[in-house]
């Protein structure tokens, strides 16, 4: 019996793993996602529930358990769009327990319409949430943030 195939597109990432390990490979993203048009990015992929991930590493795919990545890094150019950038603009600055301090930009404009706060948008029901910086798109795992600095760089 041949099982039918679901077409997928790799995307290029790098991972940051709870044991400080770096990861760089591919992710597979579907063509198509439930909860917007267009593709599956990899915000989608990494707050989709699963509990393990494959990534395609130079030496074969590898199982990532989810709740170990850190932060996860995508060329903008790949993963960012205009709508992900509506809203409230904030550069904020996140120190984590792995990796130290991250800076970048979040966009705010929640579900219901407003445009909330800092503290609104982090505490939204997601595992990861991003960060814009000039060249990347950055998830970061809310269990590994230390603090988050909206006013000024600590």
């Amino acid at each position: 019996m041949n099982d039918p195939k679901i077409e997928k597109m790799v995307c290029k990432v790098s991972l940051l793993l709870s044991d400080n390990t770096c990861l760089e490979g591919e992710v597979f993203l579907s063509l198509y996602d439930l909860t917007h048009s267009g593709p599956q990015n990899l915000g989608d992929l990494l707050n989709s529930g699963e509990q393990f991930i494959p990534l395609k590493t130079e030496k074969g795919i590898v199982l990532l358990n989810m709740r170990h990545i850190v932060q996860a890094k995508i060329a903008s150019e790949r993963e960012a769009d205009d709508i992900m950038k509506t809203g409230s603009s904030y550069t904020i600055w996140v120190k984590t327990e792995i990796g130290g301090l991250i800076e970048g930009d979040i966009f705010i404009c929640l579900h219901d319409g407003r445009f909330g706060r800092v503290k609104d948008y982090v505490n939204q029901p997601l595992t990861f949430f991003r960060l814009f910086q000039p060249e990347y798109v950055v998830y970061l795992n809310q269990r590994f943030i230390l603090s988050i600095h909206d006013q000024i760089a600590p």
